[in-house]
Formats: structure tokens, C-alpha cells, sequence
């Protein structure tokens, strides 16, 4: 079933679950919104996870091979995990580390990825182009701007670019051509608040307010007739600022009802998502693709936050503790998916601020670094691989930007987003639109399937 504009109006004027006091929005949908055509045959959404704090990729995936082991544990000291905990990745032989596997915490994951449904993005991160340690040590404009810098790392993922302040983010440049795919609401939309992924040029996302045990807030039944009232009377008002709230909050009433009836649409296995906020904002967004034909979308991008990876002290413990939550809500997602029938029409990535360096510090944690490996799961993708090359582990040497472990991407931040652009079905011209930068790295953008 599909939402009508007379419907979306009818239900603006009727209802009354919304965060009229906290709006559903944080951003109003641009009524002057461009679209562009692209291929639409079927369903396809990408859902970002952002490892919030700068996740410890050298932890994440582990040679496991003799000789590379030992120079890893040589380097990790304290925080080297046990050989014999590490989870095996079939196939992957062939990368420049030899085999590798993932942290223990990451079985879902693990799974995922030996069933071929999963990839590794090694060694990316922010470039403005192809460069060597030479060059980026000889010319500072080579290097992102606030380079380390946690706030200016998380911009620079979430709008595919180097500058420390960008204007929007690649989902958003995304939704701005995707518009017209996504029926009664803006194609983009957090299950963490604002967040600089969801602002296109024109099109800016919507925030869901995702409750403890996942789903959307709503007004409180008693307060709904007040609210509605209040809104109507509002509108009319002769103080344009007051009626421009008035509208805007109007429109959230709408959004929210569409959205509250999106969310309850058939019946989604909900087992195996934890309370955490990351789980309720997975199963949130599960629910929300569930009931996707109430929305009327062939094209969405959701986007979430989880942990707190800055992982300067003890960081064994605590590591591990993000790493089997974000690994137990992915394999619930996962299997919600299995269960809906879209395990290759939903595509889920991770992004994190910089990766840590490869040498332990003095308080059993690690610093910040640079070049990190990042998980690309379902999407029908060819996964059981490594897509890019992870350093070598020599301090001081040419993979090395300073004499930690501060590895130089190998693979930028732009040809990984690139990849999910062509993914989402955007066309040369498009790509070039979303992903100006592009055209800086000679390997051009990561190929998925």
C-alpha cells in the first residue's frame, strides 16, 4: 500500500502521535528537492553504522599466519589478542598479511563473511589523492585536514571528503538524487539523531526518536487532542515565525503517523536484538524496511552510531564489549533480513573515525591513528574477500606515517563510498556529482559485486 499526497495531507490534519514538543525531524525535507532517474528496478537500501571514537581495526582483523602473528603480537604487546581466540576468514590467503581472522567477539560477522556475504575494506581512510609517505610529509595540503582530529575524522567519512568542516554528507548528495524513489519521506534517515551523513545539497534527513525497546516516541495519548488543536490554530497565525513552526511541526504529525504505521506493518522477528541503543536502533530500522511498501520506497539510506571505540586505556575489556554488540545486533539485522527476503537488497557499512595506532601505549590502549579496515555485509555483494591492501607492519616504514603504526591509506574513503554509490544503482554522471573526488585516485571506485 502506498501513502497518497492526499493521504500524507489527510493524516497531517487527523493525527496526533508526533514530536510536536521533540520533533520527529531534525531537518525539514526541502520542498524544492531535485531528483534524477536512476535504475529503480527493485528495493535497495544501505544502512552506515558509524564505530563511534575511532575503532581499533589492528584489533578487528588479526594475521593469523606464524610469522605475521608474531610481528603483530611483537607490536601489540599487551593488547595482543591470543592466536588461538582469533576467528578464521576463509580466503583469504592471498592478502599481504596472509590469512587473516576476526576479533572473537565478531562470530556473527565471521559467519557472514565465510558464506561469502560479507567483505573487509582494508586500509582506507580520508586522502585527497593518491600519495605516497614522500609526498605527504613533503606537501602538508596532501593531508586531511586535522589529521587524527576525532570530530574532523568523523566528517571526513561522512561526507567523502578531506575537509574538516564539510557542508553535507555523501548520503544526503545521495537522497538528493534518490528523491523521487522514496515515497511519503525524505530517502535518508538517522536512528542517531542529527547527523552531517543525512544533509544532502537540497534534501536534508529526517531523525527518527528510536525508544529503549526499539520503535518510534510518540505524544502521549492524553496530550494528542491539545497538540493537534494547538498546531491547527497555530498555522493561522499572523507571526510568520509561529506559523512556520506551526507547519513544520504539522508536517513531523504527518511523518510520524506514516512512519508509526510503517514500523507496525506485518510481523518482523525481533529475536537477538539487545537493549542496547544500538540494538533498538537496529531493530528500529528493521521494522522501518519491513513496513518500507507503507512508505512507498524503492530507495533508502539509514544511518546509526554505536560504541565508543576511543580506546586509550584498557582497551581489551572494553573493545570487546562494543565489538559483541555491534556483532549481536548485525547478526540479528542480518537474520531479519534472511527472514524478510532482502539480504542482497540491503547493504550495510561501517565507517569510524581513524583507525589506532599498531603500538600499544603505556595505559593497555592505543592512540590515534589513520588508515583502517572497515566491514561491508549483504547487498548480494561478492563478498569472503579483502577489497584493497592492508599495510605492512613495519614501524617507521613506507605504510607507516609516523614510527606507530599511523598506517597511510591505501584505499580512500571516496573510492569506498563510490562503490556504494554504484551499488545504489547512480550513474556515471552521478557518481561524479556525489563523489567529485573521485577522479584524484587512479583505481577509481571499489567494485561490490
Amino acid at each position: 500500500m502506498n501513502i497518497t499526497r492526499r493521504k500524507f495531507l489527510n493524516l497531517s490534519a487527523c493525527t496526533g502521535m508526533a514530536g510536536a514538543t521533540m520533533p520527529l525531524w531534525a531537518n525539514a525535507l526541502s520542498e524544492n528537492a531535485f531528483a534524477q532517474n536512476i535504475n529503480s528496478s527493485s528495493y535497495k537500501a544501505v544502512v552506515l553504522i558509524t564505530l563511534i571514537g575511532g575503532n581499533d581495526g589492528n584489533n578487528m582483523i588479526v594475521p593469523i599466519s606464524t610469522t605475521s602473528y608474531s610481528q603483530y603480537a611483537a607490536l601489540r604487546g599487551a593488547i595482543a589478542l591470543p592466536q588461538a581466540s582469533l576467528l578464521p576468514l576463509n580466503g583469504t590467503g592471498g592478502s599481504t598479511l596472509g590469512p587473516v581472522g576476526f576479533h572473537p567477539s565478531l562470530a556473527n560477522i565471521a559467519q557472514r563473511f565465510n558464506q561469502k556475504q560479507a567483505l573487509i575494506v582494508a586500509n582506507a581512510g580520508p586522502m585527497v589523492s593518491d600519495a605516497t609517505k614522500e609526498q605527504l610529509l613533503s606537501d602538508v595540503s596532501l593531508q586531511p585536514e586535522l589529521l587524527y582530529s576525532h570530530p574532523a575524522g568523523q566528517a571526513q567519512w561522512l561526507s567523502s571528503t578531506t575537509a574538516a568542516l564539510p557542508e553535507t554528507g555523501w548520503g544526503g548528495r545521495v537522497a538528493d538524487i534518490s528523491a523521487s524513489l522514496s515515497g511519503s519521506l525524505p530517502p535518508v534517515l538517522s536512528a542517531s539523531g542529527s547527523s552531517l551523513f543525512s544533509v544532502g545539497r537540497t534534501v536534508q534527513g529526517i531523525a527518527l526518536q528510536v525508544g529503549g525497546t526499539g520503535g518510534t516516541v510518540a505524544v502521549p495519548t492524553g496530550l494528542q487532542d491539545a497538540i493537534r488543536s494547538l498546531t491547527q490554530q497555530d498555522m493561522l497565525s499572523d507571526n510568520l515565525l509561529v506559523s512556520e513552526v506551526a507547519h513544520l511541526r504539522n508536517s513531523a504529525m504527518a511523518q510520524q503517523a506514516i512512519l508509526s504505521e510503517a514500523s507496525a506493518y506485518g510481523t518482523l522477528p525481533t529475536l537477538g536484538f539487545s537493549e542496547s541503543a544500538f540494538g533498538s536502533a537496529m531493530k528500529t530500522i528493521a521494522q522501518i524496511i519491513n513496513g518500507r511498501s507503507i512508505i512507498g520506497a524503492s530507495r533508502q539510506l539509514f544511518y546509526c552510531a554505536q560504541g565508543n571505540y576511543d580506546t586509550h586505556q584498557r582497551q581489551l575489556s572494553g573493545h570487546a564489549t562494543y565489538l559483541t554488540d555491534l556483532d549481536s545486533n548485525l547478526g540479528a539485522f542480518m537474520n531479519a533480513l534472511d527472514d524478510m527476503g532482502l539480504t542482497d537488497e540491503v547493504l550495510i557499512c561501517t565507517h569510524s573515525d581513524f583507525n589506532r595506532t599498531m603500538q600499544s601505549n603505556a595505559t593497555l590502549g592505543s592512540d590515534h591513528a589513520w588508515g583502517n579496515h572497515q566491514l561491508i555485509l549483504g547487498g548480494g555483494i561478492t563478498g569472503g574477500r579483502v577489497v584493497g591492501t592492508f599495510p605492512d607492519l613495519d614501524l617507521g616504514g613506507s605504510c607507516d606515517m609516523g614510527t606507530q603504526g599511523l598506517w597511510i591509506p591505501t584505499t580512500s574513503v571516496t573510492q569506498m563510498t563510490a562503490g556504494i554509490g554504484s551499488w545504489m544503482g547512480l550513474n556515471t554522471s552521478q557518481i561524479a556529482s556525489v563523489f567529485p573526488d573521485l577522479v584524484k585516485f587512479q583505481g577509481g571506485a571499489i567494485e561490490l559485486v
